[in-house]
């Protein structure tokens, strides 16, 4: 789930539907003589004309960087990640892990995928952390992952948590740490190569 800074949200689509229902009048109405009955009905085409914006703007404009970080307080992470996991595993003798992510975000909501050559896992909640006070902006996800039945004799199917750091809105590199259910942990490094665009 993708949290945004309600307040900002609702001086926005007040302070639009206004605008939008002044801009209507004093288009069409005759200053001199004003229609009453013509200025109730402006009240549905604003609501028509605003709603068609909230849906573009939910599906595109959100993406752009003129709303950041005013109105959309996260960035657009969607496309696919390549990168290394290094676990603790066996003590931390195992090479760093290849992996590849692919992050598939929307205005409300953000999902994220893993494959490495053994496994794949998928998220099953995710949420973000902004809080630029501080000067956290992080990605928390937990998420099932399911290893290839050649090799579950040695790596179970297992739930884990895993928490990437980044830093502003061109963001082309992120890093971090998991958790799993079978008492593992290990560091995450990752580069972008594909933005989603669309």
């Amino acid at each position: 789930m993708v949290a945004h800074n309600i307040r900002v949200f609702a001086f926005v689509i007040l302070g639009l539907a206004f605008g939008t229902y002044v801009a209507i009048f004093l288009l069409t109405q005759d200053l001199s003589s004003i229609d009453f009955s013509k200025a109730t009905s402006h009240i549905s085409t604003t609501i028509s004309i605003n709603i068609i914006f909230w849906l573009v703007f939910i599906k595109w404009l959100w993406k752009f960087r003129l709303f950041y970080p005013w109105l959309v307080q996260v960035p657009n992470l969607s496309g696919k990640w390549k990168g290394t996991i290094k676990s603790n595993w066996d003590n931390g003798t195992q090479d760093p892990i290849p992996m590849e992510i692919t992050i598939d975000q929307t205005f409300l909501n953000i999902q994220v995928r893993i494959k490495t050559e053994e496994s794949r896992s998928f998220s099953l909640d995710a949420s973000f952390n902004i809080d630029k006070d501080r000067g956290q902006q992080q990605l928390f996800y937990s998420y099932l992952n399911t290893p290839k039945p050649g090799v579950r004799d040695r790596s179970q199917i297992h739930y884990g948590s895993a928490l990437l750091m980044f830093d502003g809105y061109d963001k082309n590199e992120m890093e971090g740490e998991y958790w799993t259910s079978r008492e593992t942990t290990g560091e995450m490094h990752l580069k972008r190569v594909e933005n989603a665009n669309t």
